[in-house]
C-alpha cells in the first residue's frame, strides 16, 4: 500500500513567475501603443550601434523590475559612433562645421560608461514597480512623483521562454 501512496501523490504544476533574470533575445519598440508597423528600435538595431557585446536584462522580483543594458565597445566602435577617424586614444570628427579631436575616455565618461585597454564598459539600469493580475501586466515608472508614468500590457511564459508586450501614451514594445 505504501508504494501506491507514494505514487498517488504526484506534484501539481506550478503556475510559472516573473520572479528572477531574464536575458532578452528581442526587443522590438515602435511608435503608437500597437506593436505594428515597422519597429523604430530592435535588439539589432541596439548591437549595430553598441556592438556584439550588447546585453539586456530584465530582473524581476516580487514587485519591482529593473532594465539592464551593458556593452563593451572597442575604441574603434565607440568612434565610428561619432562618425570619427581614430587616432591614438582620440577621435577627430566634425560637427556644425567645426573640427575636434576628443579623448576617447572622455568619449566614454559622457556615455556614463569607464575606460579601459582601448574599451568602453557601459552599463544603464532602470528600475520601475510593477504588478500582474492574470496575464496582464501594469509597470510604473517614478511611482509617487509628479512625473509617474504607467505602461499596461500582457505577459506569458511558456518552458522557460518569457514574452511580453507593454504600452505607454506613445509607444510599445514586445520583448522575448
Amino acid at each position: 500500500a505504501l508504494p501506491m501512496l507514494f505514487f498517488a501523490c504526484g506534484s501539481e504544476e506550478e503556475d510559472p513567475t516573473l520572479i528572477g533574470s531574464w536575458t532578452v533575445t528581442a526587443y522590438d519598440e515602435y511608435s503608437g501603443t500597437t506593436c505594428s508597423g515597422t519597429p523604430e528600435w530592435t535588439l539589432d538595431s541596439m548591437s549595430a550601434m553598441f556592438g556584439d557585446d550588447l546585453s539586456l536584462t530584465m530582473d524581476f522580483t516580487a514587485d519591482e523590475n529593473t532594465m539592464i543594458m551593458s556593452a563593451s565597445l572597442s575604441a574603434d566602435a565607440l568612434c565610428s559612433m561619432m562618425d570619427g577617424t581614430l587616432a591614438g586614444d582620440s577621435c577627430g570628427f566634425s560637427l556644425y562645421g567645426y573640427s575636434a579631436n576628443m579623448p576617447l575616455d572622455e568619449v566614454c565618461l559622457e556615455m556614463g560608461g569607464t575606460y579601459a585597454n582601448s574599451s568602453c564598459a557601459i552599463s544603464d539600469s532602470e528600475t520601475r514597480s510593477y504588478s500582474t493580475e492574470n496575464d496582464a501586466i501594469t509597470f510604473t515608472y517614478a511611482a509617487g512623483t509628479d512625473s509617474a508614468e504607467v505602461e499596461t500590457g500582457t505577459w506569458s511564459i511558456s518552458g522557460d521562454v518569457l514574452t511580453m508586450s507593454v504600452a505607454g501614451d506613445s509607444s510599445c514594445t514586445n520583448f522575448t
